[in-house]
């Protein structure tokens, strides 16, 4: 054995010679068998951008009769090309109206539900309507302002309802993708009220699928972090749910004015036979559905196969490893943040090749782990594994909402498109 090798005291990488690292510091810290560092390559000394890209997979069509997942391989090429910022700029606040032609207005009369379908990419289930008809109840005029005295004001598609945007400019298909979006809503969530803006307290329709009805709705908090948490299997039992909280906190005279609200509205889900549960039958089939935790706690659900394993296998790090990393990014000065980027190169890395071998569902949880967390270097990265991982499960509309957003997020309180 050469001498030389026997007083290699670096570590061995637990990749081996299946690492599929690049970065010269990997190397300097870590041995592989079979491969040796390319000669004549000097250290890296100075701040880089680190690179990783993964083109648009062509799918190709299914040829099993299986629902579950499909089986065909997909071939993906993986290139360094989309580079991980290392920039932490500041996050817009506001949004930045560009110019709109004064000549292309909405219509005074449009299709309320085509509209929101053609605008948003999604549709609303009836609930959402009938909601919409309990507030015209409480205030006929302005049924969007019908539940200020709880601090909920009804925003997003409900803004169709209310006709803000007629005889006004028309905005382009990208800004309503990100009317009423928080900085972590992922595209499974459709803002529909809007809370406490110190705690960027909002309430939302949730779908795995865009093509499907909402299965539950959620809350978050978008000036404290990106979870999200169930709160009703209809808008109805979300208020509901809401009021009994909200009756806790407020003063004496303001629990008349809410209980007599909450009577209003138990005697009008009634009268709709409509439930005011947190869960009901599709939420606990969902639960049983997922196949991961994510940092938004709602859970990933996207087809699998439980005979062949296909649809989707485990990150290389798990979630208390990932946000370890990911809490360090964020802190991390100049000089250590390559080392970081380094460690999850091979997360990023495996997830790309888990997508060539049809497991979409990890690139999935990748992207919207970034997106959870909020690290803005990596906000280009989680923008490649979205859009590419939607596409690849068919969900395309989520892919053009990520996309949308991740190109527009805001930390401020108003995020309407509306001028």
């Amino acid at each position: 054995m050469d001498k030389i090798e026997e007083r290699d005291t670096r570590m061995v990488c637990k990749y081996g010679s299946k690492c599929y690292q690049k970065n010269p510091a990997h190397f300097e810290k870590y041995k592989h068998p079979k491969r040796k560092l390319d000669q004549g390559k000097a250290p890296m000394a100075k701040r880089k951008k680190i690179e990783i890209a993964k083109e648009t997979i062509s799918d190709s069509e299914n040829d099993s009769n299986s629902e579950t997942i499909i089986k065909k391989p997909i071939k993906a090429k993986v290139e360094a090309k989309h580079p991980i910022s290392t920039e932490d700029t500041a996050d817009k606040e506001s949004y930045i109206f560009k110019a709109r032609d004064s000549t292309k207005t909405v219509p005074n009369s449009i299709d309320e539900k085509l509209f929101i379908k053609e605008k948003f990419l999604v549709e609303m289930p009836d609930d959402f309507y009938k909601f919409w008809d309990f507030c015209k109840e409480i205030n006929v005029l302005h049924p969007e302002n019908a539940l200020e005295e709880i601090d909920l004001q009804l925003v997003g598609p409900f803004d169709v309802l209310a006709q803000k945007f007629c005889n006004k400019p028309e905005p382009s298909p990208e800004e309503y993708l990100f009317h009423w979006r928080y900085y972590y809503d992922p595209p499974e969530f459709q803002t529909v009220l809007k809370g406490d803006n110190s705690k960027g307290f909002h309430i939302g329709y949730f779908r795995d699928d865009p093509k499907e009805l909402p299965i539950f709705l959620a809350s978050n908090c978008a000036k404290i972090d990106g979870v999200l948490k169930q709160c009703g299997c209809n808008i109805f039992a979300a208020v509901s749910l809401y009021l009994e909280d909200f009756v806790k906190s407020a003063d004496v005279f303001k629990k008349m004015a809410v209980s007599k609200l909450h009577g209003l509205l138990r005697k009008f889900a009634q009268k709709e036979n409509i439930a005011l549960t947190l869960k009901n039958d599709a939420i606990n089939k969902r639960d049983r559905k997922v196949v991961t935790k994510t940092f938004n706690r709602i859970g990933l659900v996207v087809p699998y196969d439980k005979k062949t394993q296909l649809g989707y296998r485990e990150l290389a790090m798990d979630n208390k490893g990932l946000k370890t990393l990911f809490g360090k990014l964020k802190d991390a000065s100049e000089q250590h943040i390559l080392n970081y980027l380094s460690d999850l190169q091979p997360v990023i890395t495996y997830a790309s090749i888990a997508a060539d071998e049809c497991d979409f569902g990890t690139g999935l949880e990748l992207g919207l782990n970034i997106m959870a967390f909020g690290l803005k270097c990596l906000d280009k990265t989680a923008i490649t594994f979205l859009t590419n991982s939607y596409t690849l499960l068919k969900r395309d509309e989520f892919a053009k909402i990520a996309k949308a957003h991740m190109e527009n997020r805001r930390k401020g309180s108003e995020l309407s498109i509306i001028i």
